[in-house]
C-alpha cells in the first residue's frame, strides 16, 4: 500500500535509509541520527508529496522531492527514493514513483523530476531510471566542496576567524549528534 508518511514512519524509514547507504558501497556513512534528521526535514518541508510504501503494516520504502520554481515552470527537485533491500524486485519503486509524480502533477502541474544517483549507467540504480525514461543530463554537473576549504581560498581565513568557524561546526555537530 502507497500512503502519505506519517511522522511515525520516520523511525523505521531512516533505518531503511542507512542500511541501503552502508550497503551501497559510495562513501556515504550515514547514522541513524543523520537519516532521520534528513527525513525529518523533507516531513516539514514536503509532507504533501512524501510517500512510504507499506507492507504488512510496516514500512518498506519511501519517495520524496521538494518543489522548486524554474525557467522551464515547476520541477521536481532533490528527489529520494528508496526501498529496502528485503522488498526489493516487488516494484514497490514503481508503485512510489507513480503515486508521487501522479499526486505532484494534479497538486503543482510539475513538468520535470531531477535528482542524484550513483553507479554505472548499466547497473542498478542508473539501470532503472534508464528503463522508466530518465536521462542522464548531459550539461549539468554537480559540484560539491567542503565549506571550510572554500572560505578559506576565499581567503576569509586568518587565526581568529577560523578559530570561530571551526568551533561553529564543532559546536554545531554536538547539537545535532
Amino acid at each position: 500500500m502507497i500512503r502519505l508518511v506519517k511522522k511515525s514512519d520516520l523511525n523505521d524509514l531512516a533505518i531503511i535509509y542507512k542500511d541501503l547507504y552502508d550497503n551501497a558501497d559510495i562513501g556515504e556513512n550515514w547514522t541513524f541520527e543523520k537519516a532521520y534528521e534528513l527525513l525529518l526535514y523533507w516531513f516539514d518541508k514536503q509532507k504533501d508529496l512524501f510517500f512510504v510504501a507499506e507492507e504488512d503494516d510496516k514500512p518498506v520504502g519511501a519517495i520524496v522531492s521538494g518543489v522548486k520554481s524554474w525557467f522551464d515552470g515547476l520541477r521536481l527537485v532533490d528527489t529520494e527514493i528508496f526501498v529496502s533491500q528485503e522488498y526489493q524486485g516487488k516494484h514497490i519503486a514503481k508503485s512510489l514513483m507513480l503515486e508521487h509524480l501522479k499526486e505532484a502533477k494534479i497538486k503543482y502541474n510539475v513538468n520535470v523530476i531531477e535528482f542524484h544517483t550513483y553507479g554505472e549507467e548499466n547497473e542498478f540504480p542508473q539501470n532503472w531510471y534508464n528503463r522508466i525514461g530518465f536521462k542522464k543530463d548531459e550539461e549539468l554537473i554537480i559540484m560539491s566542496a567542503n565549506v571550510e576549504n572554500v572560505l578559506y581560498e576565499l581567503g576569509y581565513f586568518n587565526n581568529q576567524s577560523h578559530n570561530n568557524v571551526s568551533k561553529y561546526v564543532s559546536d554545531s555537530e554536538k547539537v545535532v549528534s
